[in-house]
């Protein structure tokens, strides 16, 4: 059963069409939105594995560069697309259905300063409940992609100095590294997540600059999302505000 959401916490802000049986965005993508650093003059961003189509949603309110979005699975980009046009965004966004494995098929190398990815977070031979719809699993374990396929499409569509953005749990930042490190990506910044303070983090953001220098690694505050209080931090009140005193995203 479909429905339509928005994105942000206020009627006003962009409308984003899930199923209710299918995989729907969570806050990872939302945290990741917010952490990327667009590029004044972006050459082309893409998401790769945009399910819904949330974060492409995300990050036209931030540019009015051409934003792509891949997702192999039928259903999801179709809803995606859909989400796309309802918005009125199809000018600036575009919804490719195929293997992320074969863009090198379509674009030629560099043709991109930014990919962004949240990809999936368990590997095939995890021992994490494998969900017995065939979207959740496909989302959610490396079934038809795991992160290296995705890091070294990533490389080859980025340009010199171009940027890969990822979110990924925490207990993969170290195997994280080393796909950016040996595929041309320099670690530039990480953020880890927390469900709130005095508990362990739970995912990472981090970005990787193309045939970048070694030095000039950061490690940018911790990100709570839940206060002693159990609401919402601070922080992650003005990510699901953003935009709202204007109304007029675009």
């Amino acid at each position: 059963m479909e429905k339509i959401d928005t994105i942000l916490a206020y009627k006003n802000s962009l409308k984003i069409i899930q199923d209710k049986d299918a995989y729907s965005y969570s806050i990872d993508s939302c945290l990741l939105s917010f952490f990327i650093k667009l590029k004044k003059k972006e050459k082309g961003i893409i998401d790769l594995g945009t399910g819904s189509g949330a974060i492409p949603l995300y990050l036209s309110m931030f540019t009015k560069s051409k934003i792509y979005g891949v997702e192999i699975q039928e259903d999801a980009s179709i809803r995606a697309k859909r989400s796309v046009e309802l918005n009125k965004l199809t000018n600036q966004i575009e919804i490719l259905n195929m293997d992320i494995k074969d863009l090198p098929e379509i674009f030629p190398k560099h043709s991109f300063s930014t990919v962004v990815s949240n990809p999936p977070y368990f590997r095939l031979n995890d021992t994490a409940l494998k969900n017995a719809n065939p979207s959740l699993l496909i989302a959610r374990h490396e079934v038809l992609i795991n992160m290296e396929d995705i890091i070294k499409v990533a490389s080859y569509l980025l340009i010199d100095g171009g940027s890969i953005n990822l979110v990924q749990k925490t207990e993969r930042f170290l195997e994280t590294l080393e796909l950016l490190n040996n595929n041309k990506l320099t670690p530039k910044r990480v953020r880890f997540v927390y469900p709130k303070m005095k508990k362990d983090s739970y995912i990472f953001l981090i970005e990787a600059v193309k045939n970048a220098p070694t030095h000039g690694f950061k490690i940018e505050e911790p990100l709570y999302i839940y206060n002693e209080k159990s609401e919402y931090s601070k922080e992650v009140l003005e990510y699901f505000h953003y935009g709202e005193e204007n109304e007029e995203i675009k």
